[in-house]
């Protein structure tokens, strides 16, 4: 009879303590992530082809609001004339991948409705952060807008210079 109290006993104790493990360490993390908070966030990649997009000069983060454990910390949202862009020569009609380090539970990618990026359509055929760019030569603004549940969102904006085919 005294085996089995034995092993409850050593059981919760070790229960209690690995709460108190997790529960600390989740503290320190959380104090981590607040003091440089965009290096907590997830990092975007957008790839055409084989050629990846380079951050903070081709893609641009335009605003987050981000939840941790005990805190919110945000930024203002920009706009895409508050955010200089350098547009990225595409083809007609070629294929473009947006991917997270940390998948979001809604991706939404929008193009400028005219070459002022001041209205935005939402993309129907970029499920999964897949789209075609356009077959029509120009320069195409684009917005993306990554949610996380629970943990917020993050924006970005870049552009895309559509070439004329050459035959």
């Amino acid at each position: 009879m005294k085996l089995p109290k034995i092993f409850f006993r050593k059981l919760i104790i070790g229960a209690v303590l690995l709460a108190i493990a997790t529960g600390m360490t989740a503290f320190i993390k959380e104090s981590l992530d607040t003091q440089d908070p965009e290096s907590a966030l997830p990092i975007i990649t957008v790839l055409y082809g084989d050629e990846e997009f380079v951050p903070d000069k081709e893609v641009r983060r335009a605003g987050w609001e981000w939840n941790f454990f005990l805190t919110q910390e945000k930024t203002p949202l920009l706009s895409p004339e508050d955010v200089p862009l350098q547009p990225v020569d595409v083809m007609p009609g070629a294929q473009m991948r947006i991917l997270f380090t940390k998948e979001p539970s809604e991706l939404r990618v929008m193009r400028a409705v005219s070459d002022k990026p001041t209205e935005y359509l939402e993309l129907s055929d970029a499920g999964g952060g897949r789209f075609s760019t356009p077959t029509t030569p120009g320069l195409y603004f684009y917005k993306v807008r990554a949610e996380w549940s629970g943990r917020g969102f993050i924006q970005y904006y870049f552009a895309l210079q559509v070439r004329e085919l050459q035959i």
